[in-house]
């Protein structure tokens, strides 16, 4: 299912990859998503990234590998287990490892894919996240303290946390266009 691609380690692989998980697994930062919705999201795109790159760069996967990767980025976010993330360190060390290693087996397949099922995915992915920064620019109740007495920030905390997605999108869309592009040698 998933195969070490024989791809020589070297530092240059490992830079982007090893600065996210410094970046966002430290006791400054974890203490910080307690209190603060934008850093903790902002740890789900970067360990997430993370793994895709490692897998990307280092290990062979299919389909099935792909679709085991998503499972971890869709069920934490789901509003109870978004809200145990934030507020317990043992949820969201469990968070982390398992985006983590999600993002590892996604991005195991990615080489392998299709054009269009490249294009398929960003737009599933587009969606499901426009959907979401939409319910947090919105303020809903089910990622805040009026749901969950637990989760320490109230909805006026979540607007920024929708427009910061949207910003990480639009970096995420541009990204894809240009690489896709690329392997179609438009440029």
């Amino acid at each position: 299912m998933l195969h070490y691609s024989g791809e020589r380690i070297i530092a240059k692989n490992l830079i982007l990859p090893v600065t996210l998980i410094i970046a966002f697994i430290n006791p400054f930062v974890e203490a910080l998503q307690f209190v603060n919705p934008i850093v903790y999201m902002l740890d789900h795109y970067a360990l997430y990234t993370a793994g895709a790159i490692l897998g990307y760069k280092f290990f062979k996967g299919t389909l099935l590998t792909f679709l085991i990767g998503l499972i971890p980025a869709i069920a934490w976010h789901i509003p109870y287990l978004f809200a145990l993330g934030a507020s317990f360190i043992i949820f969201r060390l469990l968070c982390e490892a398992t985006l983590f290693l999600g993002g590892v087996l996604a991005g195991s397949f990615i080489k392998s894919m299709s054009l269009g099922l490249k294009v398929t995915f960003l737009g599933l992915y587009m969606l499901a996240d426009s959907f979401l920064s939409i319910f947090f620019i919105l303020g809903y109740p089910q990622y805040s303290n009026v749901d969950y007495k637990f989760l320490s920030w109230a909805p006026s905390a979540l607007p920024m946390v929708g427009i910061t997605m949207f910003v990480v999108m639009n970096i995420v869309l541009i990204y894809s266009i240009v690489k896709i592009m690329q392997n179609a040698m438009i440029f």
